[in-house]
C-alpha cells in the first residue's frame, strides 16, 4: 500500500528546506492568480454545495479551548496505551520499532521511528480509532525526515478499559505503516468521511512541494471493524509551477479541486466522490518581446471541469469528466 507521489521531477529536491506541520504543502502562490477555496470534504446530496474550508481546520476552529485541551489528553491516554513505556509525554510522541515498509519480508527486522498521534473517532459502541503518522528516527530518537520523505500511516483500534470516565485503553488492534502519503515526515490533512451509509472511511490530503512546483492528491481508505482498505491513493486534487513562474516561463497555471461525496447514481452502497476544478493558465503573448527579467504580457485562460469518480467494487475510478490537473 505504499504510496509515494510519481514526480520524477520533484523527488529530486531533498535538499530544499523540510516542514515539520502536520498538514499537507501549502502551496507557493503568485499574486499574479487568486487561488479557490481549499478542498473540503462532504458527504452530502450532489446538489449540496461544499463547504469553504477544510473540515478538519474548520471543526477546530469551533472547539473551545477546553475542547481541544480534552482532545490532547485523550489521545495522550491511547497513546500511552498503544507504546507503554515508550511513549513519551514531553514530546507527546513515542519512539517505536515498526515494520519497515518497504520490506515485503514477513520477519523483516524493524525500524526505528518517531510516532505521534494525528487523529481520533470514538465509535458508537464505546470503542476508539487512532490515526497516527509515523517517521524515521536518528541515533539520538528524534525525527529526520527530509523534504522528500512521505509520511507512514497507522491506525490502532481501542476498547475501554477499566470503570466508564477512566481515560483508560487497551489495544485492539495494530496496522503499522500501512501506507506512505505526503512529504517533510507528514502524511497532510486527515479527515474522517463517510463513503456510504454506515461506511466510515478515511481521506488524506497530501501532496509535495519542490523547486516551485506544487502537486496535491486525495487517499481514500475504508475504515472496517479490524481492517483499512486502501481505495485509492492519489487522486488529484491540485497542482501550480507559481513557485517557478518567471519572465521566460512560457506557461504558469494554478488549478484546485473542491471536493466532496454524493449518493451514488447507480444506487451503490458507496458514494460518489465528485471534484469541481477552478483555476487559470498564464500563457505568454505569441511575438512578444520583453526586456531581461520584465514581466512579460499574458493571456489568462480560465480553467474549469468536474470530474466524478465512483466504486468499482474495489477502487474509486473516474466514471465521468475529466481531471483537469495539469501534470508537474
Amino acid at each position: 500500500m505504499n504510496h509515494s507521489i510519481p514526480l520524477a521531477l520533484l523527488l529530486g529536491c531533498s535538499l530544499l528546506g523540510a516542514c515539520s506541520d502536520k498538514a499537507a504543502p501549502v502551496p507557493a502562490q503568485a499574486s499574479a492568480i487568486t487561488p479557490p477555496a481549499p478542498a473540503v470534504p462532504q458527504a452530502a446530496t450532489e446538489t449540496a454545495p461544499a463547504a469553504d474550508g477544510p473540515v478538519a481546520a474548520k471543526n477546530d476552529e469551533m472547539k473551545t479551548p477546553e475542547a481541544r485541551a480534552r482532545d490532547s489528553k485523550l489521545e495522550a491516554a491511547m497513546m500511552l496505551a498503544i507504546f507503554g513505556k515508550n511513549y513519551r509525554p514531553d514530546s507527546d510522541d513515542a519512539l517505536a520499532d515498526l515494520p519497515d515498509p518497504d520490506s515485503k519480508e514477513a520477519k523483516a527486522d524493524k525500524l526505528s521511528y518517531v510516532v505521534s498521534a494525528v487523529s481520533h473517532k470514538l465509535l458508537p459502541d464505546g470503542r476508539a480509532i487512532l490515526v497516527a503518522n509515523a517517521e524515521t528516527a536518528n541515533t539520538e530518537g528524534t525525527a529526520e525526515s527530509a523534504h522528500a520523505s512521505p509520511g507512514l500511516l497507522n491506525v490502532f483500534y481501542l476498547a475501554p478499559k477499566g470503570k466508564p470516565g477512566d481515560e483508560s485503553w487497551q489495544v485492539v488492534t495494530r496496522l503499522e505503516n500501512i501506507a506512505t502519503l505526503g512529504s517533510s515526515g507528514q502524511l497532510g490533512e486527515v479527515h474522517w468521511v463517510m463513503l456510504g451509509a454506515g461506511k466510515q472511511g478515511l481521506a488524506i490530503r497530501h501532496g509535495y512541494t519542490g523547486q516551485g512546483y506544487t502537486i496535491t492528491q486525495l487517499a481514500l481508505f475504508e475504515i472496517g471493524a479490524d481492517k483499512v482498505t486502501e481505495l485509492d491513493g492519489g487522486i488529484d486534487l491540485h497542482s501550480d509551477n507559481e513557485g517557478a513562474c518567471g519572465p521566460e516561463t512560457d506557461n504558469c497555471w494554478l488549478v484546485d479541486g473542491n471536493w466532496h461525496f454524493a449518493a451514488a447514481r447507480d444506487g451503490g452502497a458507496y458514494d460518489d466522490l465528485l471534484i469541481d476544478f477552478t483555476g487559470a493558465s498564464r500563457k505568454i503573448k505569441p511575438g512578444v518581446q520583453v526586456k531581461e527579467d520584465q514581466e512579460p504580457p499574458r493571456l489568462v485562460t480560465q480553467i474549469n471541469g468536474r470530474a466524478r469518480y465512483a466504486f468499482d467494487g474495489k477502487k474509486y475510478k473516474l466514471v465521468e469528466g475529466k481531471n483537469i490537473v495539469p501534470e508537474v
